[in-house]
């Protein structure tokens, strides 16, 4: 922590990055260090890298949007395994601290915190701090909270250790209302009962595998983005006949499907990197250029559903 400091300290402008379709960690873990360097060094330029039109924005207090002037540039990475799946350019920058909880596959920092065994990227910074003793703001502590819980999935997952609830402890001691988090995050709409009718109206199943699908026009119909579409995915969760399970959805922006696969007790990330994705063992999401790749990917992940059980 204290190399991780002097290198900080000696930068007047810091870049702070994420993946592409940032989820709770990745906005947790970037949030949070936003809001800590803001408060830490008042004089320097923080500046939030990345896209910033998701619908987990509402979540958040607002946030400056700082621009780049010419002095060199810190770049700091958060919960992004590899180059390619970071959200912004970094060649822009002079040097790059890395911090990350996945499988590691491009230590690409001039300086890497990779602790595969965490529960999450925002585990590891809300302990780098406690590291310091340093009490953070609440904004920062209640990003963190949420980045915890949403890799965790509420504490359930098998990555939850002692470190986790340490971090969570940490947090929770600054002041943050957790109540309120939680019912940020899990407190429907009554529209959202006729999202979850019509998954449970369409869904599919083959082999162990269950999913919905939902087109450009059944996401007008539910008036929801493509991104919403994908959250419901637990929808089909907690179903003893379908270990593995998944949300796929069109992106008319990009022109593909985008998949988000969760599985209880079979690892899915190998698969989803063939299918240009990639995240948790549990937890990951792919990329399909078209619907027929859809097959496909359902065959390999009912192969190791069949390897299970063998």
């Amino acid at each position: 922590m204290n190399e991780i400091l002097k290198m900080i300290e000696n930068y007047n402008q810091i870049a702070l990055y994420r993946h592409v379709n940032p989820d709770l960690d990745a906005f947790g873990s970037q949030f949070g260090m936003y809001w800590t360097l803001k408060e830490m060094f008042p004089q320097k330029n923080i500046i939030l890298q990345g896209k910033m039109d998701s619908d987990l924005l509402h979540l958040y207090p607002e946030y400056e949007v700082n621009t780049i002037n010419k002095e060199p540039i810190l770049a700091i990475v958060l919960d992004t395994a590899n180059k390619e799946r970071i959200d912004g350019d970094i060649s822009i920058c002079d040097k790059i601290l890395k911090i990350d909880h996945h499988i590691v596959i491009d230590s690409y920092g001039d300086i890497n915190v990779e602790i595969e065994n965490a529960s999450s990227c925002s585990e590891i910074v809300a302990l780098m701090f406690k590291e310091l003793e340093y009490k953070l703001p609440i904004k920062a502590a209640q990003a963190l909270y949420l980045g915890i819980i949403g890799d965790s999935n509420r504490f359930l997952y098998s990555s939850t250790s002692a470190k986790t609830f340490e971090a969570a402890s940490y947090l929770i001691d600054t002041g943050i209302n957790i109540e309120n988090l939680y019912q940020s995050l899990y407190l429907k709409k009554k529209s959202d009962l006729e999202i979850t009718k019509f998954i449970y109206n369409h869904y599919q199943e083959d082999g162990g595998v269950a999913w919905y699908y939902l087109s450009s026009e059944n996401l007008k119909a539910l008036n929801i983005s493509r991104e919403q579409g994908s959250n419901y995915v637990n929808t089909l969760a907690n179903i003893e006949e379908y270990p593995v399970w998944m949300a796929v959805t069109q992106n008319e922006v990009d022109h593909n499907y985008r998949v988000s696969i969760r599985s209880r007790s079979i690892a899915i990330n190998e698969i989803a990197n063939l299918f240009h994705g990639g995240g948790h063992a549990y937890a990951s999401g792919a990329t399909l250029q078209s619907l027929d790749e859809l097959n496909l990917l359902i065959e390999k992940l009912k192969e190791k559903i069949n390897e299970r059980n063998v």
